[in-house]
């Protein structure tokens, strides 16, 4: 992996669902639990902020990708709307790049729950 790749990789925050709760992580960092998507989304769009660019990237319980968003960035272009495909490469997409984030060795941090 390249540097200019791992530093975009750094920028990317995930929110997804969980052992029953809605984490928060960035590739090689440790997940920031929330009791709710709502709030995981706020913590994501936070953090993404705070590195002054980047994205942030919502999974559903099912792994496909449902919002996303950028920051002082150039925005994602979304697939065509119109292809036969669009529907399953989106899902596809989605489902690597969750278990991607999941297979990650950092540990969630517990002390992070919110409630």
């Amino acid at each position: 992996m390249n540097a200019y790749h791992e530093n975009m990789a750094a920028k990317t925050v995930h929110v997804y669902r969980s052992d029953g709760a809605w984490q928060v992580k960035k590739e090689g960092k440790s997940a920031n639990i929330f009791s709710t998507q709502r709030k995981a989304v706020e913590a994501a769009k936070k953090s993404v902020r705070k590195e002054r660019a980047g994205q942030f990237v919502v999974h559903g319980r099912n792994g496909q990708i449902r919002e996303y968003g950028t920051y002082r960035m150039t925005r994602i272009q979304d697939p065509p709307k119109k292809s036969r495909m669009a529907g399953r490469i989106g899902r596809a997409v989605g489902k690597v790049v969750l278990e991607r984030v999941q297979s990650d060795p950092s540990p969630p941090s517990d002390h992070s729950v919110k409630k």
